[in-house]
């Protein structure tokens, strides 16, 4: 058998509702991927549904579960050359997402790549950005994102994921990975939708991005974040401006984001003594 030119790591836990039509999308791609889905203690039906529409079932226990452990279990199994990894209810519904990403390869700098549709600053982003450290450091909540992205094999086995952070396991291997002088392509036709995010719940998303700036914290220097610079957020840093700004403003969920990034930064603050840069 031809050896796979993709393999995709899908992780999960009780995503009955969403994974079937992940595991499809994959099927449809122009690309013809390996599936691997690493199940971390799944109680409803994801094992008996991923179980026929991928090639390979991996399960580990609940207990030993961050996502860069399930991330370095799904590398390990798989072959190809490349490595994907996608969320079990993010929906890559452009069927060359793939293909598209594998072609970046061609480029001998680029170590990653993942998808946005606007710049950190809310503009739309209308080219593939190969972002490098400098850039990363600039902007640590923007760039590769696990939800949906790729990686060279080669790159992994010298840089696994950390199967100790708390979040955030995707921008702490940008980081190193960028810091050793590669490049990651960011490429608005790769982006694959987050809404997940918001339909988790509004508690959920606070707990998230709690998590996610401490673990942030940890992994790069941050400035300090007060209320003063909370609000300033809000008003200023819309996600795009394809909505009006008030609608970004008066959204609730975006609120409780930067609610739970507050809190995150101030008790890794704390942890740290007060200090910051």
């Amino acid at each position: 058998m031809t050896a796979p030119r993709a393999s995709v790591i899908v992780r999960a836990r009780d995503e009955e509702a969403t994974i079937g039509r992940t595991l499809a999308l994959l099927r449809r791609q122009t690309v013809e991927p390996e599936i691997i889905v690493v199940d971390s203690g799944s109680t409803d039906r994801t094992v008996d549904i991923a179980g026929a529409l991928c090639d390979r079932l991996i399960r580990i226990a609940p207990e030993r579960f961050t996502f860069g452990h399930a991330l370095n279990v799904g590398a390990r199994a798989a072959t190809a050359e490349v490595h994907f990894a996608l969320s079990a209810h993010c929906f890559p519904e452009q069927t060359d997402w793939i293909a598209r990403a594998l072609a970046h390869y061609e480029r001998p700098d680029v170590a990653g790549t993942g998808g946005d549709r606007t710049l950190p600053d809310g503009r739309p982003l209308e080219a593939t950005l190969y972002q490098d450290a400098a850039h990363a450091r600039a902007h640590p909540w923007w760039g590769f994102s696990n939800h949906a992205s790729s990686w060279r094999a080669g790159v992994w086995e010298q840089f696994p994921f950390d199967e100790e952070i708390e979040a955030s396991e995707d921008r702490a291997w940008a980081f190193r990975v960028l810091d050793a002088g590669w490049v990651i392509a960011i490429d608005p036709r790769l982006w694959v939708e987050m809404s997940h995010v918001w339909r988790s719940g509004v508690r959920s998303y606070y707990r998230r991005r709690r998590r996610e700036a401490r673990a942030l914290a940890g992994v790069t220097s941050f400035p300090a974040y007060d209320l003063g610079d909370l609000v300033r957020e809000w008003w200023t840093a819309l996600p795009d401006t394809a909505h009006a700004p008030i609608l970004h403003r008066l959204d609730y969920r975006r609120m409780a984001g930067l609610a739970g990034k507050y809190a995150g930064y101030r008790e890794a603050r704390r942890s740290a003594g007060g200090r910051v840069t």
